[in-house]
């Protein structure tokens, strides 16, 4: 009778030991890739939110829908959301970067509202309609807005953002009248925001605003490495491209009061 060999315990230890290796190999490199796929889909949504942006600039002499209430740059007014939106094209998922899912909650879309922290995705109270209350109701949102604002009692702008190492950055007003190159100002960037301006101690993972105040949730950068330094993030300009700027590019450039997140692009 023949006997049937099987695998010795050394021959199974071996093959074990060779699996561990590929996939010690194996590992970093499809986090790699998949960081690169999230990469793109990072910068397509602010492509697609630029392009909403400029339908509605294009029907009114070239102007953006300027936030009514001075809050902080990913703090964008229901109204304001609702005019990308109206394109029929996209949901709302476009204002979230694939590489911090954890924002992309009901309680951050739906943050005007101040729902509780565990509200459930499918929550269906419906939404205010009244237009003063959607302009004053805020949404948080995945990346930075650059658009400006006008305060209505005063007539005043927003003070330009800081740039301690070249000229002078600017708000954008409009899509057609900007101060430099249409392909030199940024109009929407990732997230990248800290628990203060210096950006060897800082923690880009901790940043304390008003979810923390509220739920105890921090702000975050979306591109991490290591797990509170940034990696770099997407930058949308006027003339519509995207450009990804390391981080060792980026400068601390605003923050609403000094005890505020530092926010960098």
């Amino acid at each position: 009778m023949q006997k049937h060999r099987g695998f010795t315990l050394i021959e199974l230890l071996v093959v074990i030991a060779i699996i561990a290796l590929l996939m010690g190999i194996l590992l970093p490199v499809l986090g790699v890739v998949r960081e690169q796929g999230r990469r793109a889909v990072c910068g397509q949504n602010e492509r697609n939110t630029g392009l909403g942006l400029h339908m509605y600039a294009n029907e009114y002499d070239g102007k953006l829908p300027l936030n009514e209430v001075d809050r902080w740059l990913f703090d964008v007014s229901y109204w304001t959301t609702d005019i990308v939106l109206k394109t029929g094209a996209f949901d709302r998922h476009i204002f979230y970067c694939p590489s911090w899912r954890q924002r992309d909650r009901i309680i951050f879309w739906r943050y005007g509202e101040n729902l509780p922290l565990g509200t459930p995705e499918g929550y269906l109270q419906p939404e205010p309609q009244d237009i003063a209350t959607r302009k004053n109701y805020h949404r948080i949102m995945g990346y930075f807005w650059f658009i400006d604002y006008r305060d209505p009692a005063t007539g005043k702008y927003r003070d330009p953002p800081m740039n301690p190492s070249g000229p002078e950055k600017e708000w954008v007003r409009s899509v057609i009248a900007t101060k430099q190159a249409p392909a030199l100002v940024e109009l929407i960037a990732d997230v990248t925001a800290s628990n203060g301006p210096d950006r060897t101690t800082a923690d880009f993972s901790t940043a304390t605003g008003g979810c923390w105040s509220r739920w105890q949730v921090y702000d975050r950068s979306n591109h991490l490495k290591k797990g509170n330094r940034p990696v770099g993030g997407n930058i949308l300009f006027v003339d519509g491209h995207v450009q990804w700027r390391r981080f060792e590019d980026m400068e601390h450039r605003w923050f609403r009061t000094v005890s505020a997140p530092s926010f960098w692009w």
